[in-house]
């Protein structure tokens, strides 16, 4: 596109004026008010705005005072188009388009307006048009450049254009953000389950442990009922043993191992004799064994009745060791209440003794800590130190040898009066006949009375002897600064005061470190305190006449008083443990007849039905044969057992007592296991119980499910997440390389042009969407939005020049730049010509401005007056 002229009436400050452009650089220039921007606006105008439209930005354009319509008519080409465009609005508004190439053709109105919109988009990209006009104020914003389809297709002849595949890259990243934030972390469904699984999994180890430990208690009470049963069996064989071997004892007959071998044996054949009797005798007399039955649940009662008594009595014998207990208890607080006025009395006569050492010490402490305090704050006021001063006085050498330096390098005036006249120099007289030497560091008055006054400035003195002073004179007024002193006596006199306190510091905290030793100053205040609570008022001296070695006897004797009383306490207490135990050895025994008693009426129902089961299992004969057979073995096994008790007749009978007292040792022991075991089975019992209503197994079923439901989730979500993750990270990749390629013709269009302002150095960084983000020069980068005014006006019209000189010549647009490089200064003006020439070789440039002179050396560019 190529402007080729444009008129302007009655528009503003315009009366009738013609602008012709170039098809290079056109220059537009005039005073301001002038009516510059007014052809800026006009051609955006004309484009934009309707012959009807009655915008305020329309009605400030009719001249003050003029009841008129401003108008504007515009000659251009774009494409293969050559058009001359009018419009008039407000008063007696039209718009007419003559179509002169490629076939001519006359419109007016709205079909006027809609064709050459037509045109326009048919020829040019109307955001290139946007992009490369900058209005007045406008100069420091980049253009926007993503959406110029002109540019892209340029951009795009050297890669693949990025955004083509925009749509695509929007899906991926919104299936992206469905799994991870913007810094890549979990989230959304994917975050949850990640956190839920770590209590997921301890939830299930947890149940999975507890779980083990019901395991491990179910097999402990069933190993421990296991015991139980074999200590009760071997608990009945202990009994047949003592009963054994008592009787072996008492007839003192046969050896004792024969004995109880035949004896055991005649035992069984005796039990199974008994059996095969019992079964028969079931079988024929069920009514019998109902009354039996009846007569066991009476015998029931009367055992429940006697226990009953006995527990009874065994808790009024509990009641009276209580109270016998209690008196013992009350005599230990009498003795304790003794033993504790005892030593409370020696510990007062302790704590006085040291009060008044505590006392002396504590003062002498406080003395050096106060000389401590004054020498620290002595120290504290004082900041100049030895060494500060001798760094001072090193600072005065330094200023001394720079001064000297420089009066030695300066000019020199050696004056002789000759005559009578008056001769002063820098107000010092001149002897006569005598000669005077001046050096010129500053600027020097010589007086002749009467005749001339002379000033003699200095010459230019040696630049490194100026910073050598300079320097000099900032280092010691610095640390005169930081000392807070004016000279260098009053430096060395606070140096002074301050040695001197801190030799007293030094001697102060040696001597408390001795008074204080391995003790803490705050625990000697403390232990003071305490000695003077426990010492109580110096004024009560009822314990005065004690010594402390008569004390300390009856502080003994007392405390051997409690040591009894406890004693007896301890005795009386074990005797009532042992009463509350047999107590409770009583209420077993109770509740135990009462099961025997509810056993025996169940046994009485149970009888009836068992005959019937009996005789399926077993028939009458045969049970009378299994007896016959019982009888015969017993009567064997008997006769064995007779001859086995005469040979025990000749035996020892020490051994056979020893053997007596070891089955009545072994008798006592099953006894004890029997109870430990079965008192850890009911424990095991209630604890199972408690266990089994939490319903553990049912709890950890649950929790594996939901462990295995979060595993199976997360872990087909990661696979997601993980594949959505590889599949942006391979298009990113892709489409930053497509990018680069994309990107580079703008970068190198912009650096190649911004090297004629910045030099050699110059490189850019531009953003997908075609922006400046930084600038390195010279390897520092900086911001584009940290730059100054000047430099971000500079790179952001270098950026649409830049375009301009992309674009294709066909579908380009012409740059106009309204007051622009306001920021710049004359040095960058001059490269900025350069670039506008160069620019204006391939497109077309407008500039409108109020100062020519910025512009006075681009090469063939026109200028155009505006008065």
């Amino acid at each position: 596109m190529r402007l080729h002229s444009i008129r302007l009436i009655d528009y503003r400050a315009i009366s009738d004026a013609t602008v012709d452009f170039s098809s290079g650089v056109t220059i537009v220039e005039g005073p301001n008010e002038v009516g510059k921007s007014s052809i800026h606006q006009a051609i955006t105008q004309l484009r934009e705005d309707k012959d009807s439209s009655r915008k305020a930005s329309v009605k400030d354009t009719q001249p003050v005072g003029s009841d008129v319509g401003p108008r504007v008519n515009l000659h251009l080409s774009t494409g293969d188009y050559e058009l001359r465009y009018s419009k008039r609005w407000i008063k007696q508004p039209f718009t007419e388009l003559s179509i002169l190439k490629p076939v001519s053709e006359q419109l007016s109105g709205n079909e006027a307006h809609e064709r050459f919109l037509a045109i326009l988009d048919e020829t040019v990209d109307v955001d290139l048009l946007d992009a490369l006009d900058v209005a007045q104020g406008r100069s420091l914003d980049q253009a926007s450049l993503a959406e110029i389809k002109a540019l892209h297709g340029a951009l795009g002849d050297a890669g693949e254009e990025p955004a083509d595949h925009d749509a695509f890259l929007d899906r991926v990243e919104s299936e992206y953000l469905r799994f991870f934030t913007a810094k890549g972390k979990e989230t959304g469904e994917l975050r949850r389950l990640t956190e839920q699984l770590p209590a997921a999994e301890e939830q299930y180890r947890d149940l999975v442990a507890r779980s083990a430990d019901m395991d491990a208690l179910v097999d402990r009470h069933a190993r421990a009922t296991e015991r139980l049963k074999g200590v009760r069996a071997q608990l009945e064989s202990a009994v047949t043993e003592r009963k054994d071997a008592e009787a072996a004892v008492q007839a003192v007959s046969g050896l004792k191992a024969e004995l109880d071998r035949a004896l055991e044996r005649a035992s069984a054949a005796q039990r199974e004799r008994q059996r095969a009797e019992e079964a028969r005798d079931r079988r024929q007399a069920l009514i019998t064994e109902v009354a039996t039955a009846e007569e066991a649940v009476q015998t029931a009662d009367d055992a429940l009745e006697k226990v009953t008594a006995a527990k009874q009595e065994e808790d009024s014998t509990l009641a009276a060791a209580q109270k016998s207990l209690e008196a013992r208890q009350a005599e230990l607080v009498r003795a304790q209440d003794q033993a504790k006025s005892a030593s409370a009395e020696l510990a007062r006569a302790r704590a006085r003794r040291e009060v008044d050492t505590l006392r002396k010490r504590l003062t002498d402490i406080r003395q050096q800590e106060h000389r401590v305090a004054e020498a620290k704050a002595t120290i504290g006021s004082i900041t100049v130190t030895a060494k500060d001063v001798e760094k001072l006085g090193g600072l005065f050498t330094e200023l001394r040898i720079a001064q000297n330096a420089k009066t030695a390098a300066a000019a020199q005036i050696v004056a002789r009066r000759l005559g009578d006249t008056a001769v002063s120099i820098d107000g010092t007289d001149v002897p006569k006949d005598s000669a005077e030497e001046f050096a010129v560091t500053s600027d020097l008055q010589i007086l002749i009375d009467s005749v001339v006054d002379i000033t003699v400035r200095p010459g230019q003195s040696p630049a490194e002897l100026d910073r050598h002073l300079e320097s000099a004179q900032a280092h010691l007024d610095a640390e005169l600064d930081r000392l807070g002193v004016a000279t260098l006596e009053e430096a060395r006199e606070r140096s002074e005061v301050r040695t001197d306190a801190e030799a007293v510091l030094a001697e102060a905290t040696s001597t408390l470190r001795v008074l204080i030793g391995d003790d803490d100053r705050d625990e000697l205040n403390a232990a003071l305190t305490r000695a003077e609570h426990v010492a109580g008022d110096e004024s009560d001296t009822n314990d005065s006449a004690t010594s402390i070695d008569d004390l300390q006897a009856r502080v003994e004797a007392t405390t051997a008083a409690v040591d009894d009383a406890s004693a007896q306490v301890d005795t009386a207490r074990t005797a009532l443990d042992r009463i509350r135990a047999d107590r409770d050895e009583a209420r077993v025994a109770a509740v135990r007849a009462q099961s025997t008693h509810e056993q025996a009426a169940t046994t009485l129902q149970n009888l009836s039905t068992r005959l019937s089961t009996d005789r399926e299992s077993n028939s009458d004969e045969s049970l009378d044969e299994a007896l016959t057979a019982a009888a015969a073995t017993l009567t064997q096994l008997e006769d064995e057992a007779a001859a086995a008790r005469s040979e025990y007749d000749a035996a020892d009978p020490e051994t056979l007592e020893m053997r007596r007292q070891n089955a009545l040792q072994l008798f006592e022991s099953k006894q004890k296991q029997q109870e430990k075991d079965r008192q850890e089975v009911d424990q095991l019992s209630a604890l199972l119980e408690d266990r089994a209503a939490e319903g553990i197994y049912d709890k950890l079923k649950v929790a594996e499910q939901n462990l295995e439901s979060i595993r199976s989730r997360l872990a087909r979500m990661q696979r997601q997440a993980n594949a959505i993750r590889l599949l942006r990270d391979t298009v990113l990749a892709h489409k930053e390389e497509a990018q680069r390629r994309y990107v580079a013709p703008f970068k190198e269009a912009i650096e190649k042009l911004g090297r004629v302002i910045f030099g050699q150095g110059l490189s850019v960084e531009i953003s997908e969407n075609l922006e400046i983000v930084s600038r390195t020069l010279d390897g520092r980068t900086v911001a584009f939005d940290a730059l100054s005014g000047g430099t971000k006006e500079q790179l952001a019209l270098i950026g649409r020049l830049a375009v301009a000189t992309l674009v294709d010549g066909e579908s380009g647009a012409p740059v106009i730049l309204d007051d622009a490089f306001g920021f710049s200064d004359a040095q960058r003006l001059a490269a900025l010509n350069v670039i506008l020439g160069n620019v204006g070789r391939t497109a077309q440039v407008i500039l409108l401005t109020c100062q020519p002179d910025r512009f006075s050396s681009i090469g063939g560019a026109e200028t155009v007056s505006l008065s």
